[in-house]
C-alpha cells in the first residue's frame, strides 16, 4: 500500500485532522550475541526418566510411579507411548503385571540424551529500539540507513539511543526470536547470554502519520507497517518523548503557514473555502465511497459463481458511481483546502492532463520526487506543444550533481534546449505552485518536487486548491510575482 493511501485510509482521528505524513524507517538493533547453548532433549522429562528408572532394574510400571513419585496412570501412559516409538518392549508378565526393558534403540537414545553438549556460539537477535524488546522479522526485509535515503524515507531515531544492556534481555523472549538465515527455529536451548559483540542499525519499512489537534497545540505521531496503524509503537514513541526530541511538535506546531497563506489569497479566497464542517462531511463521503468501492473490488475477485458475479458487479457499478460522485462535490468546488495526502496525486493529474501549459513550483528536485517517469511525461507535454515552466531554488546544470546516476536538474537543464521548457530559479518562498493550463491552481506550502537537501522531519501542511478559472488567473500573476521567475539563460 502507498504512503498516500495509507494517509487516506487513516485521515481522520477524534479531535485531531492529519497535517502530514511520510514513509520512514522504525529502528531495530541487530544485536550479534556471545551466549552459551545446550542442545534440546528430544525425549520428554518423563519419558526419560521412566527410561533410566527401567535402566536401572525397576521394570514395573507401579514401582516407576513409586520411584518418580507419580501415578500409576501416568506412567502407564509414558511407557505406552515408549513402546510405540520403539524405545521400551514388554519382557515379560509377573503376578499380572507387565515388566518391560529397554530395546537397543532405546539404550542408544538414552546415552544421548545423557551427553548434554554445551558450547559458546554467536546468535542474532533483532531488537525493537522502539519498544524496547526482542522481535522476529522473519520473512521481513529491513534496510539500512543509505537505503532508506534512496527513496526519501525519513529515519525515526530511537529513545533512548543505546542498545539493551545484556542484563535487560531475558533468555525466553530471547530464544524465541532468534534470528536464523533459513528461517528455521533455534534449535538449541540458551543457558546464558554473555554479551553483545555486535550492534547494527536497521530499519523497518513503514508509515508516518501526523496528526494536530484541532482545539489547541497538541501534536500525536502514529506509524503503519503494511497499512495497519501500530499502537503500541505510536504509545512508546510518545512516552520516550520522541515527537519533542525529533523535532516534530516545534515543526508542525508552527501555524504561521496559515496566517501567511491568508494574506497571500486575501479574504475573498478564504470566504470562498467550505466551512471546516461542510469540508469533513465531503471528505467523509469521498473516503466511505472509496471503501466501499474497494470492498466491492474486491469481493468482484473472490466471487465464484456467475449468479455471484452479477450480483456484486451490480454493487460495484454502484459503488463507482457513488465515488464519482463523492469526487464531483469535491472538483466542483471553486475553492477548497488541500489534503496533504492528495498533493501528489493532484500534481500527476495535472502533469497528465496539461494541455496548453504547465507551471510548477518547488524547493528542489529530488529523483524521488521527479522521478524518471515523470520526465517522460514532461517530453510527452513537450511533445504536443504544451508549455512547461518549472522553478526551484537550484540553479540551472548540466553535470548531475553528486555523481548521481539519475539528477532530475541536469536533465531538466537539457531539455531547455528545446524552447518548450523553461527552467527558472526563483528566489526562497515560503509556498509553492502548481498550475494547469487555465483551470486548476495549487498553492502549498510543500514543495512540489520535494526539498533541496533530503527530507529529514515533518511539517502543518498548509494549502489551496482552485479551478475557479478567473481565480487561477489571478494565481499565475502572483506566483510570478512572489516568486521572481526569471528565466536563467
Amino acid at each position: 500500500m502507498r504512503a498516500e493511501d495509507v494517509a487516506r485510509e487513516n485521515q481522520f482521528r477524534e479531535g485531531f485532522h492529519l497535517v502530514d505524513y511520510a514513509e520512514v524507517g522504525l529502528p531495530i538493533f541487530r544485536l550479534t550475541i556471545e551466549a552459551i547453548t545446550t542442545s534440546i532433549r528430544s525425549i520428554p522429562t518423563i519419558h526419560e526418566f521412566a527410561m533410566r528408572c527401567i535402566h536401572l532394574g525397576e521394570s514395573q510400571e507401579h514401582q516407576i510411579g513409586k520411584m518418580l513419585g507419580l501415578s500409576e496412570d501416568i506412567v502407564t501412559g509414558a511407557v505406552d507411548s515408549l513402546v510405540l516409538d520403539g524405545l521400551v518392549t514388554r519382557t515379560a508378565i509377573i503376578d499380572g503385571h507387565s515388566n518391560f526393558g529397554l530395546t537397543p534403540l532405546g539404550e542408544e537414545r538414552l546415552a544421548e540424551e545423557s551427553q548434554e553438549i554445551i558450547q559458546e556460539e554467536m546468535i542474532v537477535v533483532d531488537y525493537d529500539a522502539m519498544r524496547r524488546k526482542p522481535i522476529r522479522l522473519a520473512g521481513e526485509n529491513v534496510l539500512r540507513a543509505a537505503e532508506l535515503r534512496d527513496f526519501g524515507a525519513i529515519e525515526i531515531r530511537p529513545y533512548p539511543i543505546e542498545p539493551p544492556p545484556i542484563d535487560e534481555l531475558a533468555i525466553p523472549e530471547v530464544s524465541r526470536v532468534i534470528r536464523r538465515r533459513d528461517g528455521q527455529d533455534f534449535h538449541r536451548n540458551i543457558l546464558a547470554l554473555k554479551q553483545v559483540v555486535r550492534r547494527s542499525n536497521v530499519f523497518r519499512e513503514a508509515v508516518c502519520l501526523v496528526y494536530a489537534s484541532d482545539k489547541g497545540n497538541e501534536i500525536q505521531v502514529s506509524f503503519a507497517i503494511d497499512g495497519r496503524i501500530l499502537e503500541s509503537h505510536e504509545r512508546a514513541f510518545a512516552q520516550n518523548g520522541g515527537p519533542k526530541k525529533m523535532g516534530f511538535v516545534k515543526a508542525v506546531g508552527n501555524r504561521s503557514s496559515q496566517a501567511w497563506l491568508r494574506r497571500l489569497i486575501g479574504g475573498e479566497v478564504i470566504q470562498a473555502l467550505p466551512s471546516p464542517q461542510t469540508w469533513q462531511d465531503l471528505r467523509l463521503e469521498e473516503a466511505e465511497a472509496r471503501r466501499q468501492k474497494r470492498v466491492a473490488e474486491d469481493a468482484l475477485e473472490s466471487a465464484q459463481t456467475n449468479s455471484s458475479r452479477t450480483r456484486v458487479m451490480a454493487a460495484l457499478d454502484e459503488a463507482k458511481e457513488r465515488y464519482a460522485l463523492s469526487r464531483h462535490s469535491l472538483d466542483v468546488l471553486p475553492a477548497r483546502q488541500l489534503s496533504c495526502f492528495e498533493q501528489d496525486e493532484i500534481l500527476r493529474e495535472a502533469m497528465n492532463e496539461a494541455k496548453a501549459s504547465l507551471v510548477v513550483t518547488t524547493a528542489g528536485l529530488q529523483p524521488t520526487m521527479l522521478t524518471q517517469h515523470d520526465l517522460r511525461q514532461i517530453d510527452n507535454l513537450m511533445a504536443i506543444n504544451t508549455s512547461v515552466h518549472i522553478g526551484s531554488f537550484l540553479s540551472p546544470q548540466t553535470e548531475p550533481r553528486g555523481g548521481s546516476y539519475f539528477d532530475p536538474l541536469s536533465e531538466l537543464t537539457k531539455r531547455q534546449k528545446t524552447g518548450l521548457l523553461k527552467l527558472y530559479k526563483t528566489r526562497q518562498s515560503a509556498f509553492f505552485y502548481l498550475i494547469k493550463d487555465d483551470d486548476l491552481a495549487v498553492i502549498s506550502n510543500r514543495p512540489f518536487f520535494g526539498e533541496v537537501s533530503r527530507r529529514s522531519s515533518f511539517q502543518r501542511v498548509v494549502g489551496i486548491v482552485i479551478r475557479d478559472r478567473r481565480r487561477v488567473a489571478e494565481v499565475k500573476k502572483l506566483a510570478a510575482k512572489v516568486c521572481g521567475l526569471s528565466a536563467n539563460g
